[in-house]
């Protein structure tokens, strides 16, 4: 059984998987009037706390696909978060501590560390998604944008975006595009948990570096809150 297990493992991502378009991110009408520093203080974590994220996600790059369930325990405070991820069959694929520069391999399936820069592609995702880039009040510029807001600027040489719709407002697109990297990533499908509203679905996307990540957040809860 033991052997089974990568040779499935191996099969899955021979097989791959053509992932869907991107969605087209949603900007529903806000309020008006709303300042760069409302927009910043409605990220759903803007607010300094532990927090544990139950997951499923595909992972494709290079014609490949990696589906996996992972738990993800995120310190919106330290902007560092740490994921375990399994497979279908529960063989665990990695784990890897995320910072705002940097990425820790702390295990990695050797099947995927064929795979050139897999662990490092899986947390740039992450950082992107979860951690940086940030809004910065006194620096980004704001505009209206189909109804919503737009808060962009500099990081690092990349010019990033933030936009933002709906009431309540929420971050419903960011993105980044330079020398590093063009990338995008959208939030749909907000939904309550851990005193907060949380994006249920979300897709991020860097064509120049050739991965997806396809996110599905089952449940947030504060560390201090049972888990499920």
């Amino acid at each position: 059984m033991r052997k089974l297990l990568p040779m499935l493992l191996l099969a899955a991502l021979a097989a791959g998987c053509a992932p869907s378009p991107v969605p087209q991110a949603l900007i529903a009408p806000a309020r008006p009037g709303l300042s760069a520093e409302q927009l910043a203080a409605a990220l759903w974590s803007a607010d300094p706390q532990r927090l544990r994220l139950r997951q499923t996600a595909r992972f494709s790059f290079r014609g490949r696909s990696v589906p996996m369930i992972g738990m993800m325990e995120l310190d919106t405070a330290s902007q560092q978060a740490r994921l375990v991820a399994v497979n279908e069959m529960g063989v665990k694929l990695f784990d890897l501590s995320v910072s705002e520069d940097a990425v820790r391999e702390n295990y990695l399936l050797p099947q995927l560390a064929r795979y050139p820069r897999f662990g490092e592609a899986v947390g740039a995702s992450l950082r992107r998604v979860f951690l940086a880039p940030r809004p910065r009040p006194g620096e980004d510029t704001l505009a209206a944008a189909d109804g919503g807001y737009r808060l962009s600027g500099e990081r690092d040489g990349q010019q990033v975006a933030f936009l933002f719709g709906g009431e309540p407002v929420r971050l419903v697109e960011k993105g980044a595009e330079g020398d590093q990297g063009e990338w995008r990533a959208v939030y749909a499908d907000y939904q309550p948990g851990a005193g907060t509203f949380f994006p249920r679905q979300i897709v991020l996307e860097d064509r120049r570096a050739g991965y997806r990540l396809d996110l599905r957040i089952e449940s947030v809860k504060r560390s201090d809150e049972q888990t499920d």
